[in-house]
């Protein structure tokens, strides 16, 4: 239903149609690449970023991390199949990873890095990285069945058999509230310390990272009723969807569900353009007032928050549990 809708959306369909065709070939290869390895049942491959959200174009790049399901330090049991690995996906997706270290296919944790420690002193940058957008944006390159039982496994330190009943899993929103302003904070660290640059960072904070945050808020309002196991089985079956394709799926009828998804079509239409997005790339915080570009897209991110706030408010009753917890 979701890919029929988007044939009236046309940078939106051609990216999804340009992520699946690109995520069957890669996972296509790793499963042949792999298929001798005495490791094959202990390693699995996870992506984020534009190829999670079913958005990625030929100048993406493809954000990943692998999960190897050993004690034993990865570099020293699976070197010559993290070579082979990396091979692969730079054949296909040739574009280099960010330099943050968080990605890229010399990034091999274990489930235990995410999983434990949330919130404690231990629960690093990095790790809050890896674990929200595994949940919010997350898909797999290799492993499909572990991926979905790691998935699960997370979900259930957030939402406990033994908890109440009938109420929102707000240890899981508070979570994607605390990721959703470290994305805020580590945007303005990046671009004032680090001189990254600002001007696609920016577009990309006022409509990618707003999607992914809302969906998140979604997913856990959508459940705020449920008794705690079907909460977690539920929540799991949202995260199936990509960000996007979540509001959709929960109010395909809302007038600001079409709203949203012109607003987020005009976005990617303009950052999938060369030209526009070179200008973004090369576009100084100072100048930024002198940028067509920018300016319009500024105005439609603006336009998007009270087009997403409408949303929640028509989709949720006032006496509705997410509301309140949104605030407190």
């Amino acid at each position: 239903m979701y890919k029929h809708v988007l044939a009236g959306y046309p940078a939106l369909l051609k990216a999804n149609e340009f992520t699946e065709r690109q995520l069957n070939k890669i996972r296509r290869a790793l499963d042949s690449e792999l298929q001798g390895s005495p490791y094959k049942d202990q390693i699995t491959i996870v992506t984020v970023g534009s190829y999670g959200r079913g958005e990625a174009s030929e100048s993406s790049d493809l954000d990943l991390y692998i999960l190897f399901n050993s004690d034993r330090d990865a570099e020293d049991v699976i070197s010559s199949e993290l070579s082979s690995i990396k091979r692969v996906l730079d054949s296909i997706v040739p574009n280099e990873t960010g330099s943050t270290g968080t990605f890229g296919a010399n990034v091999c944790i274990r489930f235990s890095d995410i999983q434990n420690n949330i919130g404690g002193k231990n629960d690093t940058n990095a790790d809050i990285t890896r674990r929200l957008l595994f949940l919010l944006e997350g898909t797999w390159l290799y492993g499909n069945k572990r991926f979905r039982s790691y998935r699960q496994d997370l979900l259930a330190r957030y939402i406990k058999p033994s908890g109440s009943d009938g109420k929102l899993a707000r240890f899981l929103l508070n979570d994607i509230i605390r990721y959703y302003r470290t994305i805020a904070t580590d945007f303005e660290h990046k671009v004032s310390d680090q001189n990254k640059e600002w001007g696609l960072r920016q577009a990309k904070l006022r409509f990618s990272r707003k999607i992914l945050y809302f969906s998140g808020i979604l997913a856990v309002a959508e459940t705020a009723d449920l008794p705690q196991q079907q909460t977690l089985e539920k929540i799991s079956d949202w995260f199936d969807y990509q960000g996007l394709e979540r509001i959709y799926e929960a109010a395909p009828g809302l007038q600001q569900t079409r709203k949203v998804m012109e607003l987020y079509e005009h976005f990617l239409a303009q950052i999938s353009d060369p030209e526009i997005r070179q200008t973004l790339e090369r576009l100084e915080k100072e100048e930024r007032d002198n940028c067509p570009p920018y300016c319009e897209l500024r105005e439609k991110g603006v336009e998007l928050s009270s087009v997403l706030t409408e949303w929640l408010k028509e989709q949720y009753p006032a006496e509705h549990q997410i509301h309140q917890a949104l605030l407190f």
